[in-house]
């Protein structure tokens, strides 16, 4: 069987002059014969900090990438930051680990976010109510939309939260506690989107030749409208995301529409169409 060490960068650092050396030498010295894992591999990227600095010269001193090596070491973290480390680091840590011949892991799907956020629950012996576990999934599909989402991590930190509401609301409404999360505990804002209909007019306002813009975000709006009602997704059918190039000006954003100016393209995430 194999022995798998987890460690982050802080737990290489130390206060004192020379003790940082020490501390990575005997983590993989710790390593031989087993596999390190270094996660958020990124965070020791700062060439100005001198303990960071130490840390990543012990480990291309220590760690060869020749056959024979007894001992495995991962760094973790995300694509572009650990492609910025790469290069402005030690240039002897991107030749024992060459970033082409990197691992990239793939978002998990919804579906598998969705057994996710189930096995959790039952882990921690909680439970949500059907519209609660359709918001929470809601919720963890909105953030696979951002940058460096955090798949299961994701999951974790929505539950915190959501358990911290529910606190709140069984003070709030001096309710007996259980272990059952409602849709407000999880977004006490849950039904925007039901209640909200953003006027695509009144975004455009002002904006000369939009006229075609106006009634394609429109006709967006109306079958995500029917979409919902019907109990689908919408964004498995529909963009969410829109790009808008205009000329210099003033730059508006306005509800979850962004109108560009200087010839930037400017964008944010429509979760509501």
């Amino acid at each position: 069987m194999i022995t798998v060490l987890f460690k982050k960068p802080a737990h290489f650092i130390s206060d004192v002059i020379g003790g940082t050396e020490t501390k990575t030498k005997e983590i993989l010295d710790n390593a031989l014969g087993k596999v390190l894992v270094i996660d958020e591999a990124y965070a020791l990227s700062d060439t100005r900090d001198p303990f960071k600095t130490a840390v990543i010269d012990t480990i291309v001193s220590e760690v060869q990438n020749v056959p024979g090596d007894n001992r495995c070491v991962l760094l973790l973290g995300y694509k572009e930051q650990m492609e910025e480390m790469m290069q402005k680091v030690n240039p002897g840590l991107a030749r024992r680990f060459p970033i082409d011949s990197g691992f990239l892991f793939e978002d998990f799907t919804d579906a598998e976010m969705a057994v996710i956020f189930d096995a959790k629950l039952k882990v921690q012996a909680f439970i949500a109510t059907p519209k609660g576990r359709s918001v929470a999934l809601e919720m963890l599909g909105r953030m696979r939309n951002r940058p460096n989402f955090g798949n299961a991590g994701a999951v974790d930190i929505l539950l915190n939260d959501t358990k911290m509401r529910q606190q709140k609301r069984f003070a709030r409404d001096r309710v007996s506690r259980t272990a059952i999360l409602e849709a407000e505990d999880f977004d006490p804002d849950h039904e925007r989107s039901e209640r909200a209909i953003t006027n695509i007019e009144m975004l455009f306002k002002g904006m000369v030749g939009c006229d075609k813009i106006v009634d394609q975000m429109k006709g967006y709006q109306n079958i995500a409208t029917n979409m919902r009602e019907r109990g689908m997704d919408p964004r498995e059918k529909l963009p969410f995301r829109f790009l808008f190039r205009g000329p210099p000006g003033k730059s508006i954003a306005s509800g979850n529409t962004v109108r560009s100016s200087n010839n930037n393209l400017r964008h944010r995430e429509n979760d509501d169409c």
